[in-house]
C-alpha cells in the first residue's frame, strides 16, 4: 500500500477538510483528492464521504484510521533499522493539548524539536471534550502523546505527572461566603456552580466528591478555558473551584476548602500498547527542558 496516499488519508480525517490537508501537506487539492480516491480504489471500500461544506469518514474511514497511523509508525521503526543517525527523523507527531496551559511550554517546545527534527510533521490538537476526549485519542491513535488533567491508572497508557494543582473555592467579593475562612461541600450544596464541561478534568474530580458526600450540585455556566472562570464568578453567576496558584481576579475572593483536599495533576500520556516511535522518544527527551514548575498552570 502506498505510504503517500496513507498520508493523505491521514491529513483528510484529522482536519475534516481537503484544503486545509492539502496546504498541510503542501500538495495540490487535486493531487490530494486522488490519492484518497486511488487509496479507496485499493481497498475497495469509501473511506470519506465529500460534500461543498464538509468532509467526514464512513465507518470504514473511521475504523481504518489507526490502522493507517499503525502502517506509518511500523514503516518508521522499519526504516530506523536501516537509516544512520545523520539521517534524521521522518514522519509525524500529533501531540494533545488542553487550553491555556503554560506550565509547559509547547510553543517553545514545538520550535526546538522542529529545528532538531524538521523532517517530522508536528501537529498540536485541542480536545472539545477535554481530559476524557484526549485519552480516547491516545488509546484510538489519533494522538500519539497528550497532556491531560488527571492521574491516570490505565494498563493501556504511560502516565508521566507534571505538577499537582490544589483547589480552592472562588466567590464574588459581595458574597456571603466571602466573609468566611474556609468553607466545607456541605456548604456549597445550594450554590449555583460556574464550571469545567463533562469530560474535563477538574469537572469529573468535583462532581466525584459531591457524588460520595451524597450532596446535590448545579452547575450554571459551562466554560472550557479554566482561566475566563472568575470573569463569570466575578459577575455574580456562581461560585467556582480554581487552583490555588492562580492569581485571584478583582472583583472575587478565595476560600479555603475545609474537610476535603481536592487536587488534580498535570500528566503526559503516551500509549503503552504501542511501540513509540523514534519521533515520540525525541519529543519525551526534549520535554523536561520547557516545563516551568513556577507558572500557574
Amino acid at each position: 500500500m502506498d505510504q503517500r496516499r496513507l498520508e493523505y488519508f491521514i491529513a483528510v480525517a484529522e482536519e475534516m477538510n481537503f484544503t486545509r490537508a492539502a496546504q498541510r501537506l503542501h500538495v495540490t487539492q487535486s493531487t490530494l483528492s486522488a490519492g484518497i480516491k486511488a487509496l479507496e480504489s485499493d481497498l475497495r471500500v469509501e473511506l470519506v464521504t465529500r460534500s461543498t461544506r464538509s468532509v467526514q469518514l464512513t465507518e470504514a474511514g473511521s475504523a481504518f484510521l489507526p490502522e493507517a497511523r499503525a502502517a506509518l509508525e511500523a514503516l518508521d521503526r522499519a526504516r530506523a533499522t536501516v537509516e544512520p543517525v545523520s539521517a534524521g527523523l521522518r514522519g509525524s507527531l500529533t501531540v494533545g493539548m488542553l487550553t491555556s496551559m503554560t506550565v509547559v511550554d509547547v510553543p517553545a517546545l514545538a520550535g526546538d524539536f522542529h529545528r532538531r527534527h524538521p523532517g517530522v510533521r508536528l501537529r498540536v490538537a485541542m480536545s472539545q471534550r477535554g481530559t476524557a476526549g484526549l485519552v480516547e485519542d491516545v488509546k484510538e491513535s489519533r494522538a500519539d502523546v497528550a497532556f491531560v488533567g488527571r492521574r491516570l491508572r490505565d494498563e493501556h497508557l504511560n502516565v508521566m505527572p507534571i505538577k499537582d494543582f490544589e483547589l480552592q473555592l472562588l466567590v464574588a467579593e459581595d458574597h456571603p461566603l466571602s466573609r468566611r475562612d474556609a468553607v466545607r461541600l456541605a456548604d456549597l450544596a445550594s450554590e449555583p456552580f460556574v464550571e469545567m464541561p463533562i469530560g474535563f478534568c477538574q469537572r469529573e474530580l468535583v462532581d466525584e466528591a459531591f457524588a460520595r458526600a451524597e450532596l446535590p450540585r448545579q452547575v450554571l455556566v459551562e466554560v472550557s478555558d479554566i482561566t475566563t472562570i472568575p470573569q463569570y464568578v466575578m459577575r455574580g453567576l456562581g461560585v467556582a473551584f480554581q487552583p490555588k496558584t492562580f492569581p485571584v481576579h478583582p472583583g472575587v475572593r478565595a476560600v479555603a476548602l475545609q474537610g476535603t483536599g481536592l487536587s488534580w495533576t498535570l500528566c503526559v500520556i503516551s500509549s503503552a500498547k504501542r511501540k513509540p516511535t523514534r519521533a515520540l522518544h525525541a519529543f519525551m527527551d526534549l520535554l523536561p527542558r520547557h516545563i516551568h514548575h513556577e507558572r500557574a498552570f
